[in-house]
């Protein structure tokens, strides 16, 4: 890669990037940006005295745009009910409530009495019953009856009651409080007589949202919250039904001209997250591409509403990409937890790999999940990949090693395996150097080991005394690095592992990347 090319990659947060490939031309109708959002007014949630939801506003109005269901998880007293209603009402639509924590089916479907016939049942309709509704807001979905959550799915997954099309319904909403987390053994932060929503129920919701608590708030929004309760009822400052009205419309215009790296964005997130162990359905992926649509439309028309003048190109889709994965996941719901972190890490390396070019290294590299797995393919290709590149993938690697005996074994077999023959960055080979100066500069040690105690001493020595020796035999080259490995490890490196498995681990990345044939290799030949 040339000096000129270097000059235009995107610098990534090395806390979330895997890797570093070279920036590549933005797809025509996606921009390839990062993931940071320009603060935007609110126009939904302050407007009506609520703080800290700015960022959600996207989201919430791309549920809005879509029909889709949306589920809000939160806290009590963190006015999801209230938002909702106030939504309700700001679109001018029937609108019936349900607290699932004291629903009968009745209230519902209304009074069930025979028909004519005798031979079937109809249903009287009271005020509360759901058939002319169109908005219905079930409050404390997770605290549901299981059979009265099982009538409650085709509700909200295909707008039925008991077989029978609601034809008015338009929104299906619930809220929730967190489910009980199975890392918190005391319950402190439980609430009782709520449970994890059931799988199949969770996944019917396309948006899945964490309201903020009063703790996420800054100070001055705190004080502005606590302030306003004396200011009185507020209303929108822009009509809802014009947002989302708007949104609707340009979603539907997407949804006829989708970005073709779109569909690659969401085969490689799903490859990624199935390789970690987390299955992703069809539905699910579907699902998903429509979230992004919808968000991207639903950017647009809050920017344009505070600024005619902003162009629909300045609002970039990877961003909208990030809040439909980050805002669509159903084990909110059914374990409490998110690992934002690694979510971020997969959606990072999706989107890069969406954009590249069928021959292009780095699309079979991104697409190896492991990162030491990475760093030995990129290895093999020596001549494709560039330096810098590859040393970002040495980092990234000895990084993702979580035992430290592990990690010094890795780093020394990295080391040798690009220090002389490739022009990594001085910062790699000073980070790998510094992990392994004891192992490359071994002095000699005396330790003493009680009568009949097998520890790694004993362990290590009787390692070392089957490494062979004779400068002439093929191992003999390997089997040097292995005894100063081990026994630079010594006293008190080995935790969390053994010397025998710390031979075998670097045994194997030594064959895996072919050290035996590396410039040194050959000189001591």
């Amino acid at each position: 890669m040339s000096t000129s090319q270097r000059k235009t990659r995107t610098k990534q947060p090395a806390a979330v990037s895997p890797a570093t490939p070279p920036a590549q031309k933005a797809p025509e109708g996606v921009q390839a940006t990062t993931t940071a959002t320009a603060p935007v007014a609110s126009l939904l949630t302050q407007p009506l005295g609520l703080e800290g939801w700015a960022h959600l506003e996207a989201p919430i109005l791309a549920a809005l745009a879509t029909h889709a269901p949306l589920l809000l998880i939160g806290p009590h007293g963190t006015a999801k009910s209230f938002l909702l209603e106030r939504l309700a009402q700001a679109l001018g639509l029937e609108y019936r409530f349900y607290n699932a924590s004291l629903l009968n089916y009745d209230d519902l479907v209304g009074i069930p009495v025979p028909d004519a016939t005798q031979e079937s049942l109809r249903y009287i309709s009271t005020p509360t019953a759901v058939w002319d509704a169109e908005v219905v807001f079930v409050d404390e979905i997770n605290r549901t009856r299981p059979d009265l959550q099982n009538k409650l799915f085709p509700l909200i997954h295909e707008k039925r009651v008991q077989g029978i099309p609601l034809a008015k319904l338009r929104y299906r909403w619930a809220a929730m409080n967190p489910p009980p987390r199975d890392d918190d053994p005391d319950g402190r932060d439980n609430y009782l007589g709520a449970e994890p929503l059931d799988p199949a129920l969770a996944d019917r919701f396309s948006f899945i949202i964490e309201v903020p608590d009063w703790e996420s708030l800054s100070d001055a929004e705190k004080r502005s919250l606590l302030l306003d309760q004396f200011r009185g009822r507020h209303e929108f400052t822009v009509p809802v039904t014009d947002l989302v009205a708007r949104a609707r419309r340009l979603y539907l215009g997407f949804q006829e001209n989708t970005p073709p790296e779109l569909t690659e964005y969401i085969i490689s997130l799903s490859s990624q997250r199935s390789a970690s162990g987390q299955r992703t359905s069809p539905r699910r992926n579907s699902n998903l591409l429509r979230n992004v649509l919808a968000l991207q439309a639903s950017r647009v028309v809050l920017r344009q509403a505070i600024d005619p003048s902003t162009p629909a190109s300045a609002v970039d889709w990877e961003t909208s990409a990030w809040l439909a994965v980050r805002h669509s996941q159903p084990s909110l719901a059914e374990t409490g937890r998110l690992d934002a972190s690694g979510l971020l890490a997969a959606h990072k390396q999706a989107w890069k790999l969406s954009g590249l070019d069928a021959s292009d290294p780095w699309r079979s590299l991104l697409k190896i999940g492991n990162p030491v797995d990475r760093f030995i393919a990129a290895v093999r290709l020596r001549v494709e990949l560039d330096d810098v590149d590859l040393g970002q993938l040495v980092l990234d690697a000895q990084s993702s090693v979580a035992v430290p005996a592990h990690r010094t074994a890795f780093a020394l077999a990295a080391y040798l395996s690009v220090h002389e023959d490739r022009d990594v960055p001085a910062t790699v080979v000073e980070t790998l150097a510094g992990e392994v100066r004891r192992v490359l500069e071994p002095v000699e040690r005396k330790l003493m080991v009680p009568g009949g105690q097998i520890g790694p001493s004993r362990a290590v020595g009787s390692i070392c005394s089957q490494l062979v020796t004779g400068p002439s035999l093929p191992d003999h080259r390997r089997d040097a690095y292995t005894r100063n490995l081990l026994e630079s490890l010594l006293p008190d490196g080995y935790a969390g592992t053994t010397p025998s498995a710390v031979q075998q681990l670097f045994a194997t990345w030594w064959a895996r990347l072919n050290l035996d044939s590396t410039p040194a290799a050959e000189e001591d030949r």
